[in-house]
């Protein structure tokens, strides 16, 4: 007779994609292997197997859930203390810290050397794409308050999410601290701040 086949464990799961993207934040994606995995999950690694099939379904399942669970922190600073100023600068901090600890993993993803494909790349895609929207949002809780002026928010939310990921992944020079990164963008787009005048009216100004 059949064994009937028992639910996976939502916590198990979790604890499982926890342990593989803290080895993936810590090692370059072909050092990975299923054995630490399962040892830093503190399970047995035919169960590991039952949760995952392999490291591929592991790494994406995983980067999957990290880009899901930064979304969904962002989107609670929007009901967090502070004014909006306040709370676009936890936002960033966020983004700025969880996406520095994905930078292993977005490397095996752009390496070609790497067997991950064009599915980890939609994962990755998606999952920024997330992103932009909550941002977009915290963005437009400031424009209407009058706390930041924001001409297009889509643009706005492109560069941030852009000088972010470069700051942290692209560079090679270490990651500067969330608050001056929020600084950064936050001086430039609260609302009053000087803008630079038009290349005519500087020119007719001094002559």
């Amino acid at each position: 007779m059949t064994q009937p086949v028992r639910p996976l464990d939502p916590d198990r799961s979790r604890r499982i994609l926890e342990a593989g993207m803290r080895l993936f934040a810590r090692l370059p994606y072909a050092d990975v292997h299923m054995e630490a995995v399962a040892a830093e999950a503190g399970v047995a690694k035919p169960t590991l197997y039952r949760y995952v099939p392999t490291k591929e379904a592991l790494f994406i399942a995983g980067l999957a859930w990290t880009l899901a669970d930064l979304r969904e922190a962002i989107c609670a600073t929007r009901s967090s203390g502070g004014d909006e100023a306040e709370r676009l600068e936890k936002a960033v901090a966020l983004i700025l810290e969880r996406i520095g600890r994905l930078s292993p993993a977005l490397h095996a993803i752009e390496s070609r050397s790497s067997d991950l494909g064009e599915r980890s790349r939609r994962v990755l895609r998606e999952g920024f794409d997330g992103l932009r929207d909550t941002l977009a949002a915290l963005l437009r809780d400031g424009a209407g308050a009058g706390r930041f002026d924001v001409p297009d928010v889509d643009l706005a939310v492109l560069m941030m999410l852009g000088g972010i990921r470069m700051a942290v992944h692209g560079t090679g020079r270490q990651a500067p601290s969330p608050a001056a990164v929020a600084a950064f963008f936050l001086n430039g787009l609260r609302a009053g701040a000087a803008r630079p005048q038009p290349a005519a009216r500087r020119l007719g100004a001094v002559a």
